[in-house]
């Protein structure tokens, strides 16, 4: 069954299996051949989606007078940039983008306007909407990157998110609660109150190098001995991380984030003390300094501040429950903005913290060759009246 659908990038034709072939060819090689590529898909739409795509990447500039929609958009982006990005930030991605795709999947990306994306926003709560505007926007520059779509109708765009705040009977049952229940960072007395009452649980090593050092969980998670040392720097005592990789639950070892976020960091004391004695006891140099599996550290933290079990004889899984049930509860990633509030605090500026935190190579290096983030944290700890 030949079924050929025939247009100025190429052609899509069904195969007796019932699959649909997409064929291109554009030009020729140094060595007088035909540059040419050809895949089949399930369906006509993925197939047409794909030579398009195509045709843009071989350097002919496609005719998309017939449109091409957002889910077929989402497909290639899946295709072209799964090697790239960690498989925990795609399946985010796929979570997400579920929700464009039940609203405006069908739509021509071409005629996606701010107000369907408002719409959609509207009925989402904070955090999720948050989320779902950036993971459609990469999606939609990723489109333009391709060339089947001129601008991405999301930016330079303000739209509203909704408000991320507690019920009103939440303040009339426990006001103190609900506000604390939104507290996004520690303060400084709440820190050191942590670093009594953690001494010495599974986490300890990833909260004193989140909260310390201003690290990913995940960065801290792969932490070794070997990428640990403890120097003098301007008379005084620190710990200096190398940050090179990351461990999460789904890939166990991998890269950092971003290129940016491989850096060498000094700790505040005086976690950065605390850090080296666990270190220290480490035996086998490149195994974990934290021990607790990346799957289990969401639950785990949660656990520590859960209220204690009156059971004699707790579970293993819970025989830290409630040890940190007194202070506020915060997930464990909120420590490193707790670490760059305080490095706000201390007067550390701005393109100094970030490139302390890994952010944006660009800020960081674009008004600093060598960011001298070792004496800004020196300072900060005298500042924090943390060392003397």
């Amino acid at each position: 069954m030949s079924n050929d659908s025939r247009r100025n990038v190429g052609s899509v034709d069904q195969l007796p299996s019932g699959r649909w072939r997409a064929r291109i060819a554009v030009g020729v090689r140094a060595d007088g051949s035909r540059r040419q590529a050809t895949k089949t898909f399930d369906s006509k739409s993925d197939a047409e989606a794909w030579l398009v795509a195509q045709a843009a990447e071989m350097g002919k500039r496609p005719d998309l007078s017939a449109g091409i929609t957002l889910e077929q958009v989402w497909k290639l982006y899946q295709e072209r940039e799964s090697e790239r990005l960690a498989k925990k930030t795609m399946s985010v991605y796929r979570s997400q983008m579920r929700t464009w795709l039940a609203v405006i999947g069908t739509m021509d990306v071409s005629l996606i306007r701010p107000s369907h994306v408002q719409r959609v926003l509207d009925g989402l709560t904070h955090e999720n909407a948050l989320h779902a505007k950036r993971v459609l926007s990469a999606v939609l520059s990723f489109a333009v990157r391709m060339e089947l779509l001129s601008v991405n109708p999301l930016h330079g765009q303000k739209f509203n998110i909704p408000e991320d705040a507690p019920d009103e009977c939440d303040y009339d049952d426990d006001p103190f609660a609900a506000i604390e229940e939104k507290r996004i960072v520690w303060d400084m007395d709440t820190v050191l109150r942590c670093l009594d009452l953690i001494r010495g649980l599974p986490l300890e090593p990833a909260w004193l190098a989140c909260v310390g050092a201003g690290l990913r969980v995940e960065e801290a998670m792969a932490l070794r001995p070997v990428d640990v040392r403890r120097t003098t720097m301007a008379g005084v005592e620190v710990t200096q991380l190398a940050v090179h990789h990351a461990s999460t639950a789904v890939e166990k070892r991998k890269g950092t984030k971003t290129k940016g976020s491989v850096r060498i960091v000094t700790m505040l004391e005086p976690f950065g003390a605390r850090f080296w004695e666990l270190v220290c006891a480490v035996d086998d140099r490149k195994s974990p300094v934290c021990k607790i599996s990346a799957s289990r550290q969401n639950k785990a933290w949660r656990t520590y501040f859960l209220p204690r079990s009156i059971a004699k004889h707790a579970p293993q899984a819970t025989q830290h429950r409630g040890t940190l049930e007194e202070l506020p509860y915060v997930q464990l990633s909120k420590m490193r903005n707790t670490h760059a509030t305080l490095m706000a605090e201390a007067g550390v500026l701005d393109s100094i913290n970030a490139a302390m935190h890994g952010h944006s190579e660009r800020i960081a290096s674009k008004h600093y060759i060598k960011p001298d983030t070792t004496s800004a944290t020196i300072d900060a700890s005298k500042r924090l009246k943390l060392v003397m």
